[in-house]
């Protein structure tokens, strides 16, 4: 609400009641657009630990002061953010972000040579931060899921990685009612624009974003060896991108030699091998994709720059495509290998966003209308709650002025009843008076009926009193 006053004892009545009934969401991260990825991985790295959620939870709740902030961790290899639904200040949720840090570090303290080009990250957090509350933290959260967002412009799998972020909040006990009423509404928002939009049509993923940056090396793949390390969902969709753009000699590597063979009987002119020989035979390839859930390096220079030497200046490309990284970046130095991570596929893809700039603004509508209309339902709820709360304000009133009176005397003449009137009206009316005294001002415009009737009879403080 506009309160045109200064902090006099009704306004800031009314404000702390305001703040008593709604629960902010928070929408704040780091996207590959803003945040260094060896920056962005930290926070990735420290929460797949065992005990890195519930550490995270701590942290927030300690910076927001109590136990009751819901919490959602969206972490992809293009962002690491938080989706919270409490109260905090954006100092605050710096702060969250570098004690998580400096608690991975704690945790892997060879992890700090990796921040070596960011010695100052700590005070340049805030610009690779992205902070939104409220109504636009609502709308972000919208676009994530309807991947306008993504590093590919319609990419099709972050909706899942929504889903399973939403999951896995509820199951650790992170979140209820508030999360899941937005989250829900967001998986609805998404599939009204997979349907009403050509978004999702020819969907390119980050595993095709891959294939396009290794066909600007190597213009016919029919003749490359390629090695896929990893059999999870974004190695699969790789190898599949690899295959229909020619592919014929392809290699999937994993710590489960099992899980490997399960991926290459899906993929023509596949085969599979494991992940331990594979880093012992990577001179023998020409493309090599990184797809694990490895929470490091496994592929070093060591591991290369002898071996580089066989090929006989033949180039090698490597991509990178895991958050955090699979592969060394001082990789980069050798010659005859071109390494490619996340970040550098951003700059490959803009032609793909251009080609999608109709279907996301279409999307962007749809998304426009469903944050009214989310909000409009909210209202309306809220106004019915405050409707429910003015009834029982005048209940308890009313009642508690009769009981008075009858107990003074068994019936009521005229005057009794005139006083116990006065009485009611005395006490109905005077959080209102108050308000008129200090001259606060309602922003008629912004404000629906219900939170003026919250404000003008402080239903907050009254429901307080009744429990």
């Amino acid at each position: 609400m506009t309160l045109a006053t200064d902090k006099s004892p009704a306004t800031q009545l009314a404000e702390n009641g305001k703040t008593a009934r709604n629960s902010g969401m928070i929408y704040c991260g780091a996207h590959y657009s803003l945040c260094p990825v060896e920056v962005r991985e930290l926070w990735a790295k420290g929460f797949a630990l065992n005990d890195g959620p519930t550490t995270l939870k701590q942290i927030v709740e300690r910076q927001a002061g109590h136990a009751t902030t819901e919490m959602v961790v969206i972490t992809t290899c293009n962002r690491f953010d938080l989706c919270l639904f409490g109260h905090l200040q954006n100092i605050q949720l710096e702060r969250i972000f570098i004690e998580f840090a400096e608690w991975t570090l704690a945790q892997f303290p060879n992890l700090q040579s990796a921040l070596d080009t960011n010695r100052n990250w700590r005070h340049e957090l805030r610009a690779w931060l992205r902070s939104m509350s409220d109504e636009h933290a609502l709308q972000h959260l919208f676009r994530v899921g309807c991947s306008l967002d993504s590093l590919v412009l319609g990419e099709p799998h972050i909706l899942g990685q929504l889903k399973n972020s939403f999951q896995n909040a509820l199951t650790n006990g992170f979140c209820s009612q508030e999360a899941t009423t937005v989250f829900n509404r967001t998986f609805q928002v998404a599939k009204r624009v997979r349907s009403e939009t050509d978004l999702g049509k020819n969907a390119i993923s980050i595993g095709h974003a891959a294939v396009e940056i290794i066909r600007r090396v190597f213009d016919n793949l029919n003749k490359q060896k390629c090695l896929i390390l990893g059999a999870g969902e974004m190695a699969r969709i790789t190898t599949q991108h690899l295959r229909a753009c020619g592919a014929e000699n392809l290699t999937i590597a994993n710590r489960t030699l099992s899980r490997s063979q399960k991926l290459a009987e899906q993929i023509e002119h596949s085969q599979a091998l494991l992940l331990e020989t594979a880093l012992t035979r990577l001179h023998e390839f020409d493309i090599i994709i990184a797809a694990t859930s490895a929470q490091g390096f496994i592929v070093h220079k060591k591991h290369l720059e002898t071996l580089l030497k066989r090929r006989s200046g033949v180039p090698i490309v490597i991509v990178d495509i895991s958050v955090p990284r699979n592969v060394d970046p001082e990789l980069g130095k050798l010659k005859n290998l071109f390494l490619f991570d996340v970040d550098d596929l951003d700059k490959v893809m803009e032609s793909s966003r251009q080609a999608r700039r109709k279907a996301a603004q279409e999307a962007e509508e749809i998304i426009s209308a469903e944050v009214s209309e989310f909000l409009s339902q909210r209202r309306q709820r809220e106004n019915l709650i405050n409707v429910g709360r003015f009834h029982s304000l005048v209940r308890n009133v009313v009642e508690a002025e009769i009981k008075k009176s009858l107990s003074k005397s068994q019936s009521l003449d005229e005057s009794q009843i005139t006083i116990t009137a006065n009485a009611v009206a005395k006490k109905l009316v005077a959080q209102t008076a108050q308000l008129a005294r200090a001259d606060v001002r309602i922003d008629s415009e912004q404000d629906t009926i219900g939170q003026a009737l919250g404000l003008l009879f402080n239903l907050s403080q009254s429901e307080n009193e009744e429990s």
